[in-house]
């Protein structure tokens, strides 16, 4: 999986968060499959990947993987909390990922499909 196979996005911030919002609009989850391959290809030329919903990303950002150690845990773990906690399926907003990279340049990018499913599958 290569960064031009998903498409760019910008990330914005809903003032009030996510309570109230439009009705439905469709059911879409973060691509779990797409994510793990990402990460997978090209843990080389990345130092962060966090996840969120593009529209609202202040609010529902949170941090899956980086270099140092590897995937974050799932809020439910029975280990310590790391404070990993992001939105990962939505009926009005777009499932996303932000990349920073070891040069510090960041890029965001659609990473979703078809599905209402947000638990951390990336887990394996």
């Amino acid at each position: 999986m290569d960064f031009v196979d998903l498409k760019p996005i910008a990330l914005r911030h809903t003032p009030l968060g996510t309570r109230g919002q439009a009705p439905k609009e469709h059911d879409w989850q973060l691509d779990w499959d797409q994510l793990a391959a990402l990460i997978r290809d090209n843990q080389d030329v990345m130092a962060v990947v966090q996840a969120g919903l593009a529209e609202d990303w202040l609010n529902t950002q949170g941090t899956i993987w980086d270099e140092e150690v590897g995937y974050h845990r799932y809020p439910n773990d029975n280990r310590e909390p790391d404070d990993t906690v992001f939105w990962a399926a939505s009926t009005w907003a777009t499932p996303a990922i932000l990349v920073t990279f070891h040069n510090e340049l960041t890029a965001s990018f659609a990473c979703y499909r078809v599905g209402r499913d947000p638990d951390f599958h990336y887990l394996g």
